[in-house]
């Protein structure tokens, strides 16, 4: 496959993540997260980067499942599901960045909520994005500066929000 599809892959996926960004119903929204998951993985695979697509794969189901799911024994599952295939398939120490931001984000998904989980999303993105800048992902680089820049402003809305309020008298 040539180095453009795989490229327009990725922009697809992004696309795919803005639409579930707009969304507001909760459910299309996981939906269309899995569905972008499920697409960048097929993209960060084509690009040869194995242990980001299949953590990837994994991340898609992991967000359905966060629906219905949260807590401790949920997020050890998945800990030990995304450390062995990304040990197993280790290659080279960027392997390392897609693994470390799966392990974040699972945390963010089953343990953190408020503004612990967008902080958690934040640095999972950061990571992401490290590792799309390694690979040449385009389409995950623009994603994670998406991502990034609304998790920013998210948690600095939570955190105005937190703010006590100043009574008039």
């Amino acid at each position: 496959m040539s180095d453009t599809y795989i490229q327009a892959l990725g922009f697809v996926a992004f696309g795919i993540n803005i639409l579930a960004s707009s969304t507001v119903s909760d459910n299309r929204m996981r939906a269309l997260i899995c569905l972008s998951c499920l697409t960048f993985s097929l993209h960060y695979t084509l690009l040869g980067a194995l242990v980001a697509g299949l953590n990837l794969f994994v991340n898609s189901f992991r967000a359905f499942i966060s629906l219905k799911f949260k807590g401790t024994m949920v997020f050890w599952i998945f800990v030990l599901l995304q450390v062995a295939l990304s040990a197993y398939f280790y290659t080279s120490p960027t392997d390392l960045l897609p693994a470390v931001a799966s392990l974040v984000s699972c945390y963010a998904l089953f343990c953190a909520e408020g503004l612990r989980m967008r902080i958690a999303f934040l640095i999972c993105t950061l990571i992401w994005m490290l590792n799309a800048i390694i690979v040449g992902s385009y389409g995950g680089i623009l994603n994670d500066m998406f991502n990034a820049t609304m998790l920013c402003i998210t948690i600095f809305r939570i955190k105005r929000e937190q703010k006590p309020q100043v009574q008039a008298q």
